[in-house]
């Protein structure tokens, strides 16, 4: 008899949400839990208890007693059988009888499971996470007595996992505090200067950050709307030369919340796959405009397309933060070489082999002592006098190559020159190239009458783009939410989804995560107007594909049909 995993419960996808929101899997013993499972124990007199939680994958121990291991596969869960009665107390008094657990691998093997009897963990909203089980090596039942004091242990568990989320926000909220009393009893007037103009950047910030994902949205539909125009044109002349005028308006507001986020710094930043080497040509005069007049800036920039995944600003940031350092230390006279090249590391003491782009800022200045070299990437460090420096500059660039998934050293000569070397990991990936280097000019293809379900809670948007992917050849079906569309494609499955990351209640993302129980191989893009671009990589699946509104149509249809027919990277 083969072994059949229980069936998902009804409220996966809250399910999951809840329990991803407590943040307790995989953290560290506490005390509270470990009392629930020797109680149960005791009480149940049974050799084994445990706090299981169950996610997508795992059934995962919060405590433990009588087993070495901490966690399991959810298809072996007892507790995933548990689960899909929240009110009920599961009892198996001999597994080997039991046609859902005869041949579980638990039962077959290791432990030996022949006993279990599990009470959930329901939350105040209902949701099932896991359960206290006890769990025995000989058939056996439990008295009236043992089963209300394992399901009252359940309660309580559930009532520790409460307090344990309330503790947490409650910790953040007095760190949060004493951080602002200890800058705002600063000694001078400047300090409180300073504390009141970082206060007002940081509400930009904030600002930017709330209105960025409304703002992109909007964005999108006016740039489907125009694209649908510019399409349907009477006056092709006339009406595609203000449709573009409308697109290239997009485009700047786009751009106009990336720069403001860039600005205050207050959000992380935007993640995209640029040629280091096309990019620092394309700032050439910008970094001569800035250096003065008697430095001699000299570019060997190696031609090879090699592209890594890194923010364009951090990374013209980086670049200037070198060139500044290297015209300061020159006293504003001297050379300077920027140069670019491929390496294939193997056996690096700090960085995976694999190909890396090499950026290399020279000077000729008068070099730097190896005591002071070793503090360059330390944050604060300055050998600047008071007021001219922060100490800032090396540790960002420093910070900058790490995040592209590299390193940054200094060499030094002890009288003259000095080289600073970043290696920033060339990155590889055949869907993203299609989905964002689609030429503009160029009229989108798109298989003929492939199913799409677009998934969007925003009315206005779902409708405009669902006309839009229709009018591109698609046979298209568009719901509201993320529960409609588990709905939809029971009764006709599509052949991809495009969702929405960011909708109420139910996220994209956690579609995406449930899709790939119940439709494994079903592929699906997602969309989002966030700003933090890699907060919602993320959170999603290793190989998942995510657009940033606003997204042309032609970038839309490179993204579906890279999915559809996936290229080898």
């Amino acid at each position: 008899m083969t072994h059949r995993p229980a069936p998902l419960p009804l409220d996966e996808a809250r399910r999951i949400q809840a329990l991803d929101h407590l943040q307790i899997l995989d953290s560290l013993p506490e005390q509270a839990f470990d009392d629930i499972v020797e109680l149960a124990s005791v009480v149940c007199g049974t050799p084994i208890a445990l706090v299981s939680l169950v996610d997508d994958q795992r059934q995962w121990f919060k405590a433990c007693t009588g087993l070495s291991v901490r966690e399991t596969h959810r298809d072996q869960a007892f507790c995933a059988y548990a689960i899909l009665e929240p009110d009920q107390l599961l009892i198996v008094e001999d597994a080997a009888l039991d046609e859902r657990f005869a041949s579980n691998p638990l039962v077959v093997g290791e432990p030996f499971i022949r006993f279990y009897a599990g009470a959930p963990i329901v939350t105040q909203q209902g949701q099932a996470l896991g359960t206290v089980c006890v769990i025995d090596t000989v058939p056996r039942t439990l008295d009236a007595r043992q089963i209300g004091a394992l399901t009252a242990l359940a309660r309580q568990t559930s009532a520790l996992l409460q307090l344990r989320e309330l503790s947490a926000e409650k910790d953040e909220q007095a760190r949060s505090l004493s951080r602002k009393v200890i800058s705002a009893l600063a000694d001078d007037q400047h300090e409180h200067a300073r504390l009141r103009q970082n206060q007002r950047v940081s509400a930009i910030g904030q600002l930017t950050s709330g209105i960025a994902h409304d703002f992109n949205n909007l964005l999108q539909a006016i740039s489907a709307s125009l694209q649908f125009v510019e399409r349907k044109a009477d006056k092709p002349q006339d009406v595609r030369r203000w449709a573009s005028v409308g697109l290239q308006a997009v485009n700047k507001g786009a751009s106009l919340i990336a720069q403001l986020l860039a600005f205050t710094r207050e959000d992380p930043s935007a993640l995209t796959l640029l040629d280091v080497s096309a990019q620092v040509r394309s700032l050439e005069e910008l970094f001569n405009r800035v250096l003065s007049p008697d430095i001699n800036l000299q570019f060997d920039l190696d031609t090879t397309p090699a592209r890594i995944l890194c923010d364009a600003t951090q990374l013209e940031a980086a670049v200037l933060n070198m060139l500044v350092n290297a015209r300061d230390a020159m006293q504003g006279t001297g050379n300077i070489r920027v140069s670019t090249r491929l390496l294939k590391l193997g056996g690096h003491e700090l960085l995976a082999d694999g190909l890396y782009v090499e950026l290399t800022v020279e000077d000729d200045g008068p070099g730097i002592p190896p005591d002071v070299a070793r503090q360059v990437f330390e944050p604060f460090f300055t050998t600047k006098k008071e007021g001219q420096g922060t100490g800032l500059g090396l540790s960002q660039v420093y910070a900058f190559a790490a995040q592209a998934g590299g390193t940054a050293t200094i060499h030094c000569g002890m009288t003259s020159g000095t080289t600073v070397t970043l290696l920033l990991k060339v990155r590889d990936s055949a869907v993203e190239e299609r989905a964002h280097t689609a030429p503009l000019d160029s009229t989108p293809q798109a298989a003929s009458a492939v199913n799409v379900l677009l998934v969007d809670d925003d009315d206005r948007l779902r409708e405009v783009m669902a006309r839009l992917l229709a009018d591109a050849g698609y046979d298209v079906e568009a719901v509201s939410s993320g529960f409609e569309a588990i709905e939809a494609i029971r009764h006709r499955p599509p052949a991809i989804v495009v969702s929405d990351c960011a909708m109420r209640d139910f996220s994209g993302v956690a579609l995406a995560r449930v899709l790939r129980d119940i439709r494994p191989g079903l592929p699906i893009l997602l969309l989002t107007g966030h700003a933090d671009l890699d907060a919602v990589r993320a959170t999603c699946e290793h190989a998942a594909v995510v657009l940033h509104k606003p997204v042309t149509l032609e970038h839309l249809i490179a993204g579906i049909e890279s999915l559809l027919s996936p290229v080898s990277a």
